[in-house]
């Protein structure tokens, strides 16, 4: 009998040491940051709580994945959706409206959706949230001055769509297309590869093209809503500005060695913000006046 109430009273001395001995460790990831048209920060919040036991072995886990605005200081951190399980990627904000615009099933480098979701504060009228989808695939997306509409490319084309999924007009056709950026100005601005250059031209919707020289392109090009002849983008190992207006236009640098993933550029452009490759977790802010960047999560 004592020998059976020994055992039970280790046994219970057993279960309060392991319960005592749980801990659950915090990790928080900052990622795909770009600018709400108030000149905000909206990204992706991850946390990760990983649960132990007393000897260190994992118990549980849980992720979790938050669409998320902050100031350009990474202060006031504001909760907008829960997006576990389906963050969205190459985020892009209507430059009239409080609307993001985001890729959805991602499939070898292409998107088989761009989402459009209202994430202005207070009750929504109209526009809610709309899922476009394209079957063959699109490698890029941006929107239009007026809001209304959007740029999107797949690898050999251009067009412009409605929010609403109508009216998909086809508006260039190209090789190896991988980027395209419109938002400020009347010019939709893509890179094309050829001759194993990165090519920027830059055309009006059923107007004239105008394809740069390779000494005056940049991958993932974003205009200037200052002035729609500046736009900035990578070249090369460095990000950079070209002046397309220039008789001779060529690129300028801003900054050496850049590792920016997506760069975008601030609706004052002035700034742009982005997550670096290679990094998990990092959200860094670039002046491109002073050219001194930091991070700010």
């Amino acid at each position: 009998m004592k020998k059976g109430l020994l055992i039970g009273a280790l046994f219970s001395l057993a279960l309060v040491i392991i319960g005592c001995g749980v801990t659950t460790q915090n990790s928080t990831y900052y990622y795909h940051p770009s600018w709400t048209s108030g000149g905000n920060i909206i990204f992706i919040k991850g946390l990760q709580s990983v649960d132990k036991n007393f000897v260190g072995s994992q118990t549980g886990s849980n992720y979790t994945e938050s669409l998320m605005t902050m100031s350009t200081a990474g202060a006031g951190e504001t909760f907008l959706f829960d997006m576990t399980g389906a963050p969205p990627i190459a985020m892009t904000t209507s430059p009239t409206g409080e609307y993001v615009a985001y890729g959805d099933d991602l499939r070898k480098g292409l998107f088989g959706k761009i989402v459009i979701l209202n994430i202005g504060a207070g009750s929504h009228s109209g526009l809610n949230k709309v899922e476009l989808a394209f079957p063959s695939g699109v490698a890029a997306f941006d929107w239009s001055s007026d809001g209304t509409k959007l740029a999107y490319c797949t690898t050999s084309e251009v067009h412009t769509i409605k929010v609403d999924g109508s009216a998909d007009t086809l508006v260039t056709a190209e090789a190896d297309i991988s980027f395209v950026s419109w938002k400020y100005g009347n010019q939709i601005a893509f890179v094309h590869t050829a001759g194993g250059s990165k090519l920027l031209s830059l055309i009006v919707p059923g107007g004239a093209r105008t394809d740069m020289a390779a000494g005056a392109s940049v991958d993932k090009p974003q205009i200037s809503a200052i002035s729609n002849n500046i736009i900035y983008g990578i070249g090369g190992s460095s990000y950079c500005s070209v002046d397309i207006s220039l008789g001779t236009p060529a690129t300028t640098e801003v900054l050496p060695a850049f590792r920016g993933d997506l760069p975008r550029l601030s609706p004052d452009a002035t700034k742009a913000v982005y997550s670096k490759v290679g990094e998990q977790s990092g959200i860094y802010l670039l002046d491109v006046n002073t050219k001194v960047e930091t991070q700010i999560k």
